[in-house]
This record gives structure tokens, C-alpha cells and sequence, in this order.
């Protein structure tokens, strides 16, 4: 099966487990689809008093060892963390020369608008420009720090691979103290009211913010 009917999307996490929370369902789900996921950085110690960005690259590998996901390609930018006065000319270039090759890539997941930590806006704030010279769709996935403000529009019953999910996101011990690394925290986020009335109680969310249908490929 393939997500959305696309042969590959490129995925930008803000963070390490950002995607992985955000999506790592859905990437499982969808075998047929290659995921290529972008940490921008890699968390590194001033994001995480006493964790360095190599512990977190780690908790990033050893968590996608636990779901081996041959659909899914991963890669770090040569960045520890994000400032509020960093530029995204740079970004776009980067991403546009090493990711965004012809015919390489169908769509484009990324945070969301609506979130309350800068990162995450900065990166939402790469997919208007990555996307203005060709019909790249734009998808948000949810994460933690989405804001209520947002509204989803694609949900993902993902009650299959869930406790594969949740035993990957274990591999992130540098989180797990934190609230929404707890399991009951984990279970609200992939909760909905409305999929649950319809038989879907473990979902991931996202919102399409284009889509361009897939012609003579």
C-alpha cells in the first residue's frame, strides 16, 4: 500500500523524535511509499542540559532498529540546533540540492503552523518556497506541542503497528521524563473522539495543505 498513492515523501523533523512521533505509524503502515526523514538538527546540548547531539542520533537510529522499516531512508543535517536568527534561504537550498532532485520526491510532511516551539514553525516555514517551482504536496503531521488551534483533515488508523510504535519511542531515554513521553500521554495523542465513534482508536493525524494529484506517472 502506499500513502496518499505516493512513491516517496520527504519528511523534515525538527528534532530527533519528531517524525517518529508525529508519524512512525504511518510510515509502517505504508510499505510501498519511501519515506526519507531530515532531522534539521540533532538536539544538541543546549536544546538538552547533559544530552549531546550524539545520543540523540543514537536514540533516532536505535529507535527505527526496533521497527526496521526498509521503506524508510534517514538523514541528519550537520546542525545541533536552531536559533531564532537563522535564515531559511540557506535551508531551502540545502534541502532543494540534496533531497529534492528530479522526480525524486512526491510530497513534503512537516510540523505544523499552529505550535507553540519556534523550531517547529521554522520548519513548517520551508514548505511554501521548497514547493513553488513544482507540484510538491504540503502535509502537516501533528506533534506534541500543536497547538489546539489546528485542525486536522487525514487520519491514519494506525492500531496495528501502535505497540511497535510505542516500543520504538522508548528508545528516546533522554525523554523520558518527560509528560508527554508517558504512556497515557501517548495514548491521548493518538486518540480522537470522532475516528473513535467510527471504529478508528489509535490514529495519527495530519492536515493537507495541497495536494496535487498524481498524472502520467
Amino acid at each position: 500500500m502506499k500513502f496518499l498513492d505516493f512513491d516517496r515523501v520527504l519528511c523534515l523533523s525538527p528534532h530527533p523524535d519528531d517524525v517518529e512521533l508525529g508519524m512512525l505509524g504511518t510510515i509502517m503502515k505504508y510499505p510501498e511509499t519511501h519515506f526519507t526523514v531530515l532531522c534539521v538538527t540533532k538536539g544538541g546540548t543546549k536544546c538538552l542540559q547533559g544530552i549531546n547531539a550524539r545520543n540523540r542520533v543514537e536514540e533516532v537510529l536505535n529507535a527505527w532498529r526496533v521497527v526496521g522499516a526498509p521503506n524508510a531512508t534517514i538523514c541528519f543535517a550537520d546542525c545541533d540546533y536552531l536559533t531564532e536568527k537563522d535564515g531559511d534561504s540557506e535551508w531551502v537550498n540545502y534541502i532543494e540540492t540534496e533531497f529534492l532532485g528530479p522526480s525524486e520526491c512526491d510530497a513534503i510532511c512537516l510540523p505544523t503552523k499552529d505550535d507553540s516551539m519556534f523550531e517547529h514553525r521554522f520548519v513548517n516555514g520551508l514548505g511554501a518556497p521548497l514547493a513553488r517551482h513544482t507540484a510538491l504536496s504540503l502535509i502537516e503531521y501533528r506533534t506534541p506541542s500543536t497547538q489546539a488551534s489546528w485542525q486536522p483533515n487525514l487520519f491514519v488508523n494506525v492500531e496495528d503497528e501502535y505497540e511497535k510504535k510505542v516500543h520504538a519511542l522508548q528508545s528516546f531515554v533522554s525523554q523520558k521524563e518527560k509528560p508527554y513521553f508517558s504512556r497515557k500521554a501517548i495514548d491521548s495523542f493518538h486518540s480522537n473522539y470522532q475516528c473513535a465513534k467510527k471504529g478508528h482508536c489509535v490514529v495519527e493525524q495530519f492536515k493537507v495543505v495541497e495536494i496535487y494529484a498524481r498524472i502520467n506517472k
